[in-house]
């Protein structure tokens, strides 16, 4: 599965070689950009894929990248075939134009010289997707992956569900292709999600038939933006107890400098457990940091222990040495932070929150209501209601949003308040909460299962 060329004659270059039905090497020669790399590993992320080796290098201009990258196990949709044409697609979306080679070689000028036709809708509209179905263990989940299968982008998300067991789902969402409101669009998204929404499975595992589904696609009004402001799922004043993932399911880390191997550049050297997304969180850190990186080696050894380097800019004071080791560490360790906490003295509603931070361009960490959501499928625990917000971490008054930004407002907390805690340095962190119940719809009181919901969901995110 070859791209469209192999020589620098071209714009892009992006290669997909599979060697097995999940597995498969990719390779990426383009000019380069400020946080390629990141972006990159973010949509090889988003594919469920962990990068089992790999070698990216720059020399200022140009950016070659070559990895081999496998499916892991486990969860639903590793049941269907990995479309690999699809990734490519993804990875050269991210490519910058031959044009960018210059002094503003930064800089992604691939629109440059486009002539788009004034009829198609621009790139990012912003659509909702509505879909109201009886409710079911599973369904946010499925109805999430049938989403990201389909080509969508999920920016927001309101789950809420009726007195009369009826779910209504609301996605905020854009559509990759570019293709909506296109009717043949429209009904081809509308069909995928309704055969998954419908169906149920029995205690034997049967599939039987589902109930009625109805499925809108409508234009987002002007006003509505890919972020949102905080709203209400709990008052913050009644918030009793917060429970936390348990400490033995992050994986520890060691990071170490190293001045000797080139004298042009430093070493960042890294060791860790493999898991998804580990590869994202590096390169995602030092895009944040503005820290160059000219040459970066990933091996996957025996035992599930991975090994980084990364050649960045040579760097001889101490301090800062101490500073960027303790961000890798940090960004390794604990990308995501898994909170549960209830309400009232009787403890009958409980919120599931999962925090994980925005890259310094905004982007959201992938796959986080994917794995969430499988994580609550697998336990059978029902969502209730649950919303994608965008917070600061630093001043404000409370978790009800009260005094928070404008666009792409804010959720603040007060000292001492239950706030939400994100990954430590970052700056704008996005926020899943869920309210939860059992299967039978009765609330979640025993602390053993609240530690085991939160347990099992930081295990889905970071396995």
């Amino acid at each position: 599965m070859q791209s469209r060329g192999a020589d620098y004659g071209e714009d892009e270059y992006v290669s997909v070689i599979p060697s097995s039905d999940v597995e498969a090497q990719v390779r990426v020669t383009c000019p380069d950009k400020t946080g390629l790399g990141s972006d990159i590993t973010r949509t090889i992320f988003d594919f469920g894929f962990v990068v089992l080796k790999g070698d990216f290098a720059t020399d200022g201009k140009w950016a070659f990248v070559l990895v081999t990258v496998r499916r892991q196990g486990g969860g639903a949709e590793t049941s269907a075939p990995v479309n690999w044409d699809l990734l490519r697609i993804r990875l050269e979306n991210l490519c910058p134009s031959k044009a960018s080679i210059s002094t503003l070689s930064s800089l992604n000028l691939r629109s440059v010289g486009e002539v788009r036709d004034p009829l198609d809708p621009p790139k990012g509209t912003m659509y909702i997707l509505q879909v109201e179905v009886e409710d079911r263990v599973g369904l946010l989940h499925d109805v999430t992956q049938e989403l990201w299968a389909s080509e969508l982008t999920v920016h927001r998300a309101h789950i809420s569900t009726s007195p009369a067991d009826t779910a209504v789902d609301l996605f905020y969402v854009t559509d990759e292709r570019n293709e909506l409101p296109a009717e043949s669009r429209v009904a081809e998204i509308s069909r995928n999600v309704q055969r998954t929404a419908v169906r149920q499975f029995g205690e034997s595992g049967a599939l039987m038939g589902g109930r009625h589904c109805r499925v809108t696609v409508t234009p987002a009004p002007k006003f509505v933006t890919k972020t949102s402001s905080s709203g209400r799922l709990m008052d913050a004043n009644s918030i009793g107890k917060i429970e936390t993932a348990s400490a033995t399911q992050y994986s520890e880390a060691t990071v170490t400098v190293d001045n000797l191997m080139s004298q042009k550049h430093t070493v960042f050297q890294m060791r860790t457990r493999d898991r998804k997304g580990l590869l994202y969180d590096l390169l995602r850190a030092s895009k944040d940091l503005k820290v160059h990186i000219s040459y970066a080696k990933v091996e996957l050894k025996s035992g599930g222990l991975c090994e980084v380097d990364l050649f960045v800019a040579r760097c001889t004071n101490l301090q800062e040495q101490r500073y960027l080791c303790q961000r890798y560490k940090e960004n390794i360790e604990r990308p995501v932070s898994v909170q549960i906490m209830t309400m009232g003295l009787d403890e009958i509603t409980t919120e599931l929150r999962v925090i994980a931070p925005l890259d310094i361009s905004g982007f959201t960490r992938p796959r986080v209501l994917l794995d969430v959501t499988e994580a609550l499928r697998q336990l059978k625990v029902m969502v209730f209601k649950a919303d994608i917000i965008i917070m600061n971490p630093d001043g404000g008054r409370g978790l009800d949003g009260s005094g928070g930004g404008g666009v792409g407002g804010s959720a603040h907390s007060s000292p001492g308040s239950a706030a939400a805690v994100g990954p430590p340095g970052a700056t704008r962190q996005e926020v899943h909460r869920f309210l939860l119940t059992d299967a039978r719809g009765q609330p979640i009181s025993s602390v053993r299962d609240r530690k085991v919901i939160c347990n099992r969901v930081l295990g889905v995110l970071l396995q």
